[in-house]
């Protein structure tokens, strides 16, 4: 589970990451024109305990300025090999981005880790599982953006992982400072994707 964080300015980016922190989320993700000159930023949360990745990345120079910086990973809206094999000589994690089989496809033949792919435009977890079906060596997908108030059928359709961005943390909830019900919000899908993992590890359940 990762959670895309958005937010004006260095200081509430850290205190909307360490209000997901306690309740439970150990990934975020940042976006490239966020950190600006905040570069200590992603170090920062990174020594806080979370996994820490930069998105919006569209080129080389700027996924090898994104490694510098100790990011966890990198990710793009769009197939970028040259972003790959930046990523490669650094030994970062990349996620591309892709909608159809052969975006897909393509993007795990450039030598992507993972494939983010915004299902519910498309159908939601029905899309998710016809691309599994047609693509049976895609168990690396993302579902990006999924709706806070249905989630787990991702999940149970194949999806390796889920994004959250604005259906679990509104702007909103940002500039009003409401780190309790953030934190409140995160713990309830942390919570909920972890029983589901153990139902699922259970013989017969």
């Amino acid at each position: 589970m990762v959670v895309g964080v958005r937010a004006s300015g260095a200081g509430l980016v850290r205190r909307t990451a360490a209000a997901l922190a306690e309740g439970g989320v150990r990934a975020v993700e940042l976006s490239f024109d966020s950190i600006g000159e905040e570069g200590r930023l992603v170090q920062t949360l990174r020594d806080e305990g979370l996994t820490v990745g930069v998105g919006g990345v569209t080129h080389a120079t700027q996924a090898r300025e994104v490694g510098m910086l100790g990011a966890d990973f990198v990710a793009t809206a769009v197939a970028a090999p040259d972003v790959v094999a930046a990523c490669g000589e650094m030994d970062v994690s990349c996620i591309l981005s892709g909608l159809t089989p052969t975006e897909v496809w393509r993007a795990l033949e450039m030598g992507a880790d993972f494939v983010k792919v915004r299902a519910e435009v498309l159908g939601g977890p029905r899309y998710v599982r016809s691309l599994l079906e047609a693509l049976p060596v895609a168990r690396r997908l993302i579902a990006a953006e999924v709706p806070v108030d249905d989630y787990l059928p991702y999940l149970e359709a194949g999806a390796e992982a889920l994004e959250f961005t604005g259906s679990l943390v509104h702007p909103g909830m940002i500039e009003r400072e409401e780190w309790a019900e953030i934190s409140r919000r995160a713990s309830k899908v942390v919570n909920a994707c972890d029983e589901w993992k153990a139902k699922r590890a259970v013989p017969g359940s």
